[in-house]
């Protein structure tokens, strides 16, 4: 068959359904939404065609609905609305959010039978995901499949929102598409008074380190089933067993992000760095308002392992656990005494990510498990498949949960050369799989 096709039917701005007080115009960034770019995250929720659901399905009345309903949810999610004036603030000005409709001249099925991300990259706004944008911090897009199923995509700035609160934004979003009265929550953007932002050109530095060495890659995704996670963690145990006497139990997420991390750096000759962003509302908990949102994640670092051949997983999880326990160990009671610490973990941060691609490889992982994205319902029940699409950032390594919530898939972004290499490594392959399908 050929390559599916999208037609643009409509393009609109959607402006929240009542305007921002004046009294919340101005939005300052916090220190964590500062050292994020102005790019945007994405996300795709595929809906087959619903033949008893109790909302109509047709084509009028889900873009009404899904207009409507993210009108509400801007009013709630307010600097969302606005524009990133400059590396400090947010203008909430009520500029809105770009909202698409378009046609797929295909069955949903088709685009999942390749293992690639690029094919669901179909169902986001042409351009959008991950590149920087100022203005109309949300672009949402309607799909429609010819098989009568749906996708909704949305793609939202990661300077306003990491993984968690995109989740929060996209759950009020499919509330108020189920139910218009839904509670809204008493949402808080509040992290640049708790956690002041930095010098601009401090964080500029490290926002270009961040994406030193990006080239065109190429992104391909991988199931680790529940009971592939369970023969990783034993094969982990038993290597522990041998070298050490440490007991040490790993996280799925642990489990599988250093197993990817070594099956990619094991087909280079170059030394190695393994990082990984970690959500930090557990250590900020005392601080910060139940309601809560913004960018709250951080880049932790294990040593740099010289040769790839002495890459050994609990060893390297081990290392990433003391970096975080130094923080997570503490009771930290004044937000500056954690920006403190933060800051100096930020220029060494900045240090070892303007190394990646000259004299070693800087790999970043990140983990969206536990977010839920599964669970997003507008009314015509829980998403068949979540995706992220491509990342074209380069040494990046993503994890959400699988549909079923029994395993973890994993997105890889590398070189074409190096992606060669890993889809032939015959040690991933005999843990993991290419994810097709729906």
């Amino acid at each position: 068959m050929a390559a599916p096709r999208l037609a643009l039917i409509s393009k609109k701005i959607i402006k929240p359904s009542s305007p921002t007080p004046l009294s919340h115009r101005i939005q300052k960034l916090s220190l964590f939404d500062q050292l994020n770019p102005c790019s945007y995250m994405s996300l795709a929720l595929f809906y087959p065609k619903q033949c008893n659901s109790t909302l109509p399905f047709e084509p009028s009345h889900i873009s009404t609905l899904l207009e409507n309903s993210l009108s509400r949810a801007l009013t709630s999610y307010y600097p969302l609305a606005g524009t990133i004036r400059d590396g400090l603030h947010v203008e909430c000005n009520d500029v809105g959010a770009e909202f698409l409709e378009a046609q797929i001249d295909c069955p949903m099925s088709e685009i999942f039978k390749h293992g690639s991300a690029e094919a669901e990259d179909l169902v986001f706004p042409a351009g959008v995901p991950w590149t920087p944008s100022k203005e109309n911090l949300v672009v949402a897009q309607l799909n429609r499949f010819k098989c009568g199923g749906i996708a909704i995509s949305a793609c939202v700035s990661h300077k306003i929102v990491d993984g968690s609160s995109m989740g929060d934004f996209i759950t009020h979003w499919s509330a108020m598409a189920r139910n218009p009265c839904s509670p809204v929550p008493s949402f808080q953007f509040v992290g640049g008074s708790i956690f002041p932002p930095t010098s601009g050109h401090i964080a500029e530095a490290i926002l270009n380190s961040k994406t030193r060495g990006n080239h065109h890659c190429i992104t391909r995704k991988y199931l680790f089933s529940r009971s592939k996670i369970n023969s990783l963690k034993a094969m982990i145990a038993t290597e522990l067993r041998t070298q050490s006497s440490n007991n040490i139990d790993p996280t799925s997420v642990e489990a599988a992000s250093s197993f990817v991390y070594k099956c990619i750096a094991s087909n280079s000759p170059r030394p190695s760095v393994f990082t990984q962003s970690v959500n930090l509302r557990p250590v900020m908990k005392k601080m910060l308002p139940q309601e809560f949102q913004g960018n709250a994640s951080f880049l932790f670092m294990a040593p740099q392992i010289e040769d790839p051949k002495e890459i050994k997983l609990h060893r390297l999880i081990s290392e990433l656990r003391k970096e975080k326990e130094m923080y997570f160990s503490q009771d930290w009671r004044e937000p500056k005494d954690l920006v403190s610490a933060m800051f100096e973990k930020v220029m060494s941060l900045q240090n070892q990510l303007e190394r990646d691609d000259e004299d070693v490889d800087v790999y970043k992982c990140t983990s969206l498990s536990k977010f839920r994205f599964c669970d997003m319902d507008y009314g015509w029940g829980s998403p068949r498949r979540v995706c992220l699409g491509s990342v074209p950032i380069n040494k990046k390594i993503m994890l959400m949960d699988n549909q079923n919530g029994d395993g973890l898939e994993v997105l890889v972004s590398l070189k074409e050369e190096d992606m060669s290499a890993l889809e032939t490594n015959s040690e991933l392959l005999q843990f993991a799989s290419p994810s097709l399908g729906l």
